[in-house]
């Protein structure tokens, strides 16, 4: 990679690392961080169905030209898989281990979906 331009996607993927982040703060309390856990996905969700088709159009329409910072888009798709595994597994883990222990301590349910009036 270029020292001096940074890929998009790859930026993009720290910038939700960040909110990954607030989930995992102790000093953030409970309900906010299962909000951030659930921005967390659905910026995921966002960046898979735009930035990660491009690039995957891109890649079957034989696209190997490097972008600014060095990286063909099939470079740049296997950096983000790379990335995106090792924060799915981040955030899988501070809900299992971080949330639900908290919630575990202070007695809150979560309710499933299907037991709320329509």
């Amino acid at each position: 990679m270029s020292d001096r331009m940074i890929n998009r996607e790859l930026s993009w993927l720290d910038f939700n690392r960040r909110v990954l982040e607030e989930a995992q703060d102790p000093t953030v309390p409970l309900l906010e961080r299962v909000k951030f856990l659930s921005i967390f996905s659905s910026n995921l969700d966002e960046f898979f169905m735009v930035r990660v088709a491009d690039l995957k159009q891109r890649i079957w329409a034989g696209d190997q030209s490097a972008a600014a910072d060095g990286l063909s888009p099939a470079q740049t798709l296997a950096a983000v898989s790379e990335r995106v595994q090792s924060l799915v597994l981040e955030q899988h883990r501070t809900f299992l281990e971080d949330v639900q222990r908290g919630r575990n301590a202070s007695r809150r349910r979560f309710l499933p979906v299907e037991s709320f009036d329509r």
